[in-house]
């Protein structure tokens, strides 16, 4: 793992204990684990948080497709969530700086994570910061982290390779995957969801309506932002995907799951640069948001 998480024994946990799943890259309801484990726990209330901060690596340095693409996401979460009994709560900031203050706010006794597995800089020092923060609370929250970035957890791949090192071939990484077992079945998206406290308004925590609601990169001059765009840039935008799980699951179904044989006998596309319309499954925006 990346960093010491403090373990919980869900034993210890009532059913009138209040939890926060925080979604950052798992954008998605079907296969999270870490919302699974928060279920798993029956809280009385579940806070389902986005924290929209501008230094992160999905909006640092966007574009106002990508941007746009983020804010769908983002919206259909929120409609899958309603269907469920709940609701998305969107905070702007530092989450270092936010979350300590909705663990009080909503008297939070655990919270839940997709757990990072990039090694960016930005990802590694927030968590080791809010885990920080989480063991001083008064409460000494508990946190439970789940990795589903990639069919198997990063840190097994290190470990099965041994003092031999990482692979450094295709051949090679075939052979270490095989060693590491069958891949976990998906799980299925949750049939509904423990509701929030009644004090929370509606118009609170909203959804952003449009990507020109989303922060500038902190502590940042606006000349050394890159690309810079605004209104004017989101107007009139004709993406090749719409954002969301449901669109990424239907892109998932047509490019993929109906197409058996070319699953089975894949090989690199040969694409072309010059292309109108993508020769290629169009799945890597779904990826890059876990969505």
């Amino acid at each position: 793992m990346l960093y010491n998480k403090i373990l919980l024994n869900a034993m210890a946990l009532s059913q009138n204990k209040n939890g926060l799943h925080w979604f950052r890259k798992g954008l998605r309801l079907t296969d999270n684990p870490a919302l699974m484990a928060a279920l798993e726990l029956n809280p009385k209330n579940l806070y389902p948080v986005y924290c929209m901060d501008g230094d992160s690596y999905s909006l640092r340095h966007c574009t106002a497709i990508r941007a746009n693409f983020l804010v769908e996401c983002l919206h259909d979460l929120d409609k899958q969530l309603k269907e469920r009994g709940s609701r998305l709560f969107v905070v702007s900031g530092d989450p270092v700086e936010i979350l300590p203050q909705l663990w009080e706010e909503w008297s939070i006794d655990f919270m839940t994570y997709d757990e990072d597995e990039t090694g960016e800089r930005y990802a590694t020092e927030r968590d080791v910061n809010v885990l920080k923060l989480a063991i001083e609370d008064s409460k000494r929250l508990h946190i439970i982290s789940k990795p589903s970035e990639t069919l198997h957890p990063l840190i097994s791949y290190v470990e099965k390779s041994g003092k031999k090192g990482v692979p450094t071939s295709m051949r090679s990484f075939e052979i270490l995957f095989r060693g590491l077992g069958p891949v976990s079945k998906p799980l299925e998206a949750p049939k509904s969801l423990p509701s929030y406290s009644s004090n929370v308004q509606d118009d609170q925590y909203r959804v952003p309506s449009k990507a020109t609601d989303l922060p500038w990169p902190r502590n940042t001059p606006r000349d050394q932002v890159t690309p810079l765009w605004g209104l004017d840039d989101c107007k009139e935008l004709s993406p090749i995907v719409r954002g969301g799980e449901t669109h990424g699951l239907k892109q998932l179904t047509k490019n993929i799951v109906a197409k058996p044989k070319y699953v089975a006998s894949f090989s690199k596309p040969q694409t072309s640069p010059t292309a109108l319309s993508p020769s290629t499954t169009v799945l890597s925006p779904y990826l890059s948001s876990g969505c």
